[in-house]
């Protein structure tokens, strides 16, 4: 799977953008809707698509008010797997 076709899948999640601008998203949005509203399977499959590195250079640019737009518990867990294999 790669990046259009995991937002294709996933297209539901980004309910309040424009349907023409749903491609467009970044990175960041992407990660953000994936772990605060979808599934497990989203998740390791987001981590297929992205790779370690880059979750975790969308990790390390959140600041404080960004990071306040994550559920607590996933924000660890995006810790966790974004620093797992990301050296």
């Amino acid at each position: 799977m790669d990046r259009a076709a995991l937002i294709e899948k996933n297209r539901h999640l980004f309910w309040y953008i424009k349907p023409d601008k749903i491609p467009e998203i970044s990175n960041a949005v992407l990660v953000e809707f994936i772990f605060n509203y979808g599934t497990w399977e989203d998740v390791k499959e987001l981590v297929e698509v992205l790779f370690y590195k880059e979750l975790r250079r969308v990790y390390e640019s959140l600041d404080e008010r960004q990071k306040g737009s994550y559920i607590p518990e996933f924000l660890n867990l995006f810790y966790l797997i974004s620093h797992k294999n990301a050296s």
